[in-house]
């Protein structure tokens, strides 16, 4: 059955108009949003020590492993669905309450035992705080999954910077006064609030407690997957953190997750936009494999497009990054800046490759991903943080990453019949170019004197060798840089009879 043929498969202009606004909303929200994070990020930096980023961390660590192992996967199985969800919201809003209440219990009993863990008393009391977040969130309006199923990705945009805007205001405003973690633990919590305000009062569902089994059962069968593969990623995401607080203490977990913010904070904006759009947009193309497998093309050429040289450029003017914007006390954050913005361009690719799974029923792939991510992980953390300390776990972050991509890469390509020409076509040129790119800004901030003139100069540098070196590498890679460029506003359109994958 053709899409015109299937009543449940939209025709193309509606779905590609919808998505190209959609897309345009999240990219330009997550510019903004991010932009908040970096200003965020830069002047508490300068406003507190590592140690104070290294206490939080622990505590965001306690609250992301108790969460992670009862995540329940109701919203993306929500998304998913190809009918109307909303006779399933009720139960699943049931649900997110008892979690969240069951979350704020544990978190606050376990307390005592992640600051012996860690071996930092002073963990509790912030743990005991952080815990009302989770409150909190419980009762956060269900409805605003609406906005990702139905890819109404403005609303999306204008709720979730609302809530950076306030935590950024609120914690740059609490650092200036009390110069300690509590900044960042009230900023937390204000986001919090913020969320279930606005969730309210930008949707008009209403939510009511209501229990059944048979949809419960339903949206587990589909949300157990996605549990799978969260706990899995936790490990993956959040092992390393523990083990650097557990084995190095908290001014190296300080160093290390600053250098992870700054390193991932561009190379994946790009990713993060087209994620939040892609699953939704791939759901309702699951049956049509030809116009499948060129919205991925197109969205990979796209993401790699902007990640990849944000990524070389980071890695390549970090030594002039750190010591302008972060100042002496964030030096050793230098080479693990350089190493994770190799793992920020691997995440960017990978962050594509999840949608495939979930949008054509196979979300046991991603779990499979993560297992193997896992045990690389796993066997490589221990020698190489003890040889090299902090980039030692920069380097095992990585190499699991770049092992998991290359699977599940493999296994996309099955999905959709893509062959690997095809693939190299996407990507080459924009890999390529921002190769070429950081050798260029390498050389210069290795060279200049550290300045903020210095970081400008390199930063302009960086901008025009790109430009000049794409097309020149498009000329010499296909397809054309121009097909790419325009794949920022027709990513999804269709490839059938006219339009080439790659």
């Amino acid at each position: 059955m053709t899409p015109a043929e299937n009543p449940n498969t939209p025709s193309e202009p509606s779905l590609t108009a919808r998505v190209v606004k959609g897309g345009t909303w999240v990219f330009a929200g997550k510019i903004a949003g991010r932009g908040l994070t970096m200003v965020k990020i830069l002047v508490l930096a300068r406003l507190l020590a590592p140690e104070d980023f290294g206490l939080f961390g622990i505590a965001m660590l306690a609250m992301a492993t108790i969460g992670t192992f009862t995540k329940t996967g109701f919203d993306a199985a929500l998304v998913q669905r190809r009918d109307d969800a909303r006779a399933h919201l009720d139960t699943a809003w049931t649900v997110q309450i008892i979690r969240g209440l069951v979350l704020a219990f544990l978190l606050f009993a376990a307390a005592p035992l992640v600051g012996w863990f860690f071996e930092e008393p002073r963990a509790i009391s912030l743990l005991r705080v952080l815990c009302l977040s989770k409150v909190v969130g419980a009762f956060k309006n269900i409805g605003i999954i609406y906005w990702r199923k139905e890819i109404e990705f403005h609303k999306q945009v204008i709720y979730s910077f609302a809530t950076s805007f306030v935590t950024t205001a609120i914690g740059i405003t609490l650092a200036f006064a009390l110069r300690n973690v509590w900044a960042l633990v009230w900023a937390s919590l204000g986001g919090s609030i913020t969320e279930i305000v606005l969730s309210y009062a930008m949707h008009p569902y209403r939510p009511r407690i209501n229990w059944n089994t048979e949809q419960a059962r339903e949206l587990f069968g589909f949300g157990r997957w996605v549990l799978g593969s969260s706990v899995l990623i936790f490990f993956i995401t959040h092992g390393d953190d523990a083990f650097l607080a557990k084995v190095l203490g908290v001014t190296a977990l300080g160093i290390y997750q600053l250098a992870y913010r700054i390193s991932n904070l561009a190379a994946t904006e790009i990713t993060h936009t087209l994620s939040s759009v892609l699953f939704p947009a791939y759901s309702k193309l699951q049956e049509d494999q030809p116009r499948f497998r060129n919205v991925y093309l197109r969205a990979l050429a796209t993401t790699l497009l902007f990640s990849a040289p944000m990524a070389a450029g980071t890695a390549a003017a970090a030594p002039l990054v750190v010591p302008v914007l972060l100042g002496p006390q964030w030096a050793a954050s230098i080479v693990p800046i350089q190493i994770l913005a190799a793992y920020g361009f691997c995440r960017s690719w990978a962050a594509t490759v999840g949608p495939v799974f979930y949008a054509s029923g196979q979300p046991k792939e991603q779990t499979r991903v993560a297992v193997i991510q896992l045990v690389v992980l796993a066997i490589l953390i221990w020698p190489l943080t003890a040889a090299f300390r902090v980039p030692g776990t920069c380097l095992a972050v990585t190499m699991s990453m770049m092992t998991a991509l290359l699977y599940s890469q493999k296994q996309v390509a099955n999905i959709l019949s893509c062959n690997a020409i095809q693939l190299l076509r996407s990507v080459g040129a924009p890999v390529v170019a921002s190769a070429a790119t950081g050798a260029v800004v390498s050389l210069l901030a290795y060279t200049l004197p550290a300045s903020a003139i210095a970081l400008t100069i390199v930063v302009l540098v960086g901008i025009v060798a790109y430009a000049i070196f794409l097309p020149i590498f498009g000329a010499i890679i296909r397809p054309p840089v121009r097909l790419q460029l325009r794949s920022l506003i027709s990513v999804f359109k269709p490839s059938v009879g006219r339009a080439r994958a790659c």
